[in-house]
């Protein structure tokens, strides 16, 4: 497998060889959120008869159409917002019925990945709120956003629904929303994250994402600590940064746990 810049399609290019199968992209990405464009890989795949391979994760079905854009295929941890409240774990994958069928199913059949019937029931209740829980954590990121951008213990904010996104024009291309998730870098590195993420109240600490509750998480030493110091920061996730999902909470109680833990750095 060969490693790419998504943002720079220059490098998918470059990287495609005669025996390429199969290209794969998350967007936005985890932990930094940046966004690639999925139409413009799509079209490098196809061109080299190739599949694409989408992790919509992070913008949700609500947020962004990878199909639509011209994947083939989209894959979902149904355990984050599909679920929506941490309870059970899934997946799910997405295609055309002949693309199921000639790369997915004789898998399955082989393998044998099956939900239980009760959490295949919770998932089934979760997507009945997917667009309504969606829509409230994507105000509440962006207001968060917004609220923390100009502190002077945030050094640096990431959001894709921001106007100084790096990949903002792709944001306005093919996504309906700036993500449930904020990513911002805390004064202090290590230290200062920690103390950050240490004194705050309402707002937990943990790895998943989409859920009711606010989650907060940093990456170095937790999604990301086994690639090491160099790869994290090729990849522009320092010491200092942390990635927030937002939850169903007042984004106001949000907005004040996160000032008020910020005090402590």
């Amino acid at each position: 497998s060969t490693l790419v810049d998504g943002t720079d399609l220059d490098q998918w290019r470059k990287a495609m060889r005669p025996n390429t199968r199969t290209l794969f992209l998350e967007s936005p990405t985890n932990p930094t959120l940046e966004v690639i464009d999925i139409a413009a890989v799509a079209k490098i795949a196809h061109d080299a008869g190739a599949t694409l391979v989408v992790d919509n994760v992070f913008a949700t079905p609500l947020l962004q159409s990878p199909l639509a854009l011209g994947a083939d295929c989209v894959v979902y941890s149904a355990t984050k917002h599909i679920d929506g409240q941490g309870r059970c774990l899934g997946g799910a994958i997405l295609g055309s019925e002949k693309f199921i069928q000639d790369n997915v199913q004789t898998l399955i059949r082989q393998t044998g990945p099956s939900l239980s019937p009760f959490n295949a029931w919770v998932l089934l209740k979760g997507l009945e709120t997917l667009a309504v829980r969606v829509r409230r954590q994507t105000d509440t990121a962006a207001t968060i956003a917004v609220a923390l951008v100009d502190h002077p213990k945030v050094t640096r904010m990431i959001y894709p629904g921001r106007p100084d996104h790096p990949q903002a024009a792709v944001v306005q291309k093919q996504m309906r929303g700036g993500s449930t998730l904020v990513a911002f870098e805390v004064a202090g590195g290590k230290e200062g994250a920690f103390r950050f993420q240490d004194a705050l109240k309402l707002v937990r600490i943990s790895n998943n994402l989409g859920d009711a509750k606010s989650l907060i998480t940093h990456p170095a030493t937790t999604t990301h600590q086994r690639i090491g110091p160099a790869a994290r920061a090729e990849l522009g996730i320092s010491d200092g940064l942390v990635r927030l999902s937002a939850g169903l909470e007042h984004p106001d109680d949000v907005v004040e746990d996160l000032l008020a833990a910020l005090d402590a750095v």
